[in-house]
């Protein structure tokens, strides 16, 4: 298996081997083998794509004609491909600065671990630890949009990697679950889901 340094490194060569921009189920396949902590997501699938076909991304010897047509066939324009990417990652990032300042919201008593934003372990980094009134950790996942069981087996990878006992706890935070995830979970007690809603403030600017 090659030796890929860097995600883009592996989607590039996907590309010169193929000839082709991959389906969304074959590069991801091959992303979480090579890179198997990463948050991969189908934003970041139609960012590279969008780069290619304009060129942004060099892929050496590369006709990206046929992969405009199809493009221009699945009617997502550019723009459109753009602003998806940049909701998602900004609300991704909007939930995870808000709620690693106010983790009580999240679970009375809860509190922040020491280094528990963004916590390196060996399964990858998980967004939020924290412990709870009995010095328990609690592993919080979030989804800026609907969970699906990935995100559970996710959670439970980050909860196995730290577990030093049997009352380690994990959260998941999403907009909404597959009923994948709602039926697992029923089966975990130690795993609780949690439904956000989005609230906006209006400030007259003029």
């Amino acid at each position: 298996m090659p030796d890929y340094q860097t995600i883009k490194e592996l989607v590039i060569e996907t590309c010169m081997s193929e000839g082709l921009f991959p389906s969304y189920e074959k590069l991801t396949s091959l992303i979480l083998k090579n890179f198997p902590n990463s948050k991969w997501k189908k934003t970041h699938y139609a960012w590279y794509k969008s780069k290619i076909k304009r060129g942004e991304i060099i892929v050496p010897g590369f006709d990206n004609t046929e992969m405009s047509d199809n493009e221009a066939n699945s009617g997502n324009s550019e723009d459109e491909i753009f602003e998806t990417i940049d909701a998602s990652i900004s609300l991704e990032k909007d939930l995870h600065s808000y709620l690693a300042t106010r983790v009580g919201e999240i679970e009375t008593n809860l509190v922040l671990a020491d280094d528990g934003v963004e916590y390196q372990t060996d399964a990858g980094r998980i967004d939020i630890l924290a412990n709870d009134s009995h010095g328990n950790p609690v592993v919080i996942e979030l989804k800026a949009g609907k969970a699906k069981d990935n995100a559970l087996g996710q959670l439970l990878g980050y909860m196995g990697c730290i577990a030093t006992n049997e009352n380690i706890r994990g959260i998941l935070v999403a907009s909404d679950f597959d009923k994948k995830v709602i039926y697992a979970s029923k089966c975990l007690k130690n795993i609780k889901l949690l439904k956000y809603k989005v609230s906006f403030e209006l400030q007259e600017i003029t």
